[in-house]
């Protein structure tokens, strides 16, 4: 199946609605039942930016990487996997970032 750069994007920001649904979730349980959608949004506005800004490069990227069309119809699931994952895709080559300029420093 050929995936359009909508339909992944659907698929990412899907991924990120699972994500945050299950923190709402962790957090909701936590507290007794009184999570605040609102709140929690108002706290993760910036991660859930992040994680979008990660799909859309992702997207944007799929065209030059050849072997991700290999991927063929577990892309769609790929994309959702980048979406839930997003910021920590981040947090995690900038930390890997951070270690490889630190060696390089000393």
């Amino acid at each position: 199946m050929n995936y359009t750069r909508l339909t992944l994007l659907a698929f990412g920001l899907l991924g990120i609605l699972v994500h945050n649904l299950v923190e709402l979730g962790k957090i909701n349980k936590s507290t007794g039942g009184k999570a605040s959608l609102r709140k929690y949004l108002n706290l993760e506005k910036y991660n859930i930016l992040i994680s979008i800004v990660v799909i859309c490069i992702c997207i944007m990227a799929k065209e030059e990487i050849k072997q991700l069309e290999a991927a063929g119809k577990w892309i769609g699931f790929g994309f959702a996997a980048i979406g839930y994952m997003g910021q920590s895709l981040v947090i995690f080559f900038i930390g890997k970032a951070n270690s490889v300029i630190g060696k390089q420093g000393e």
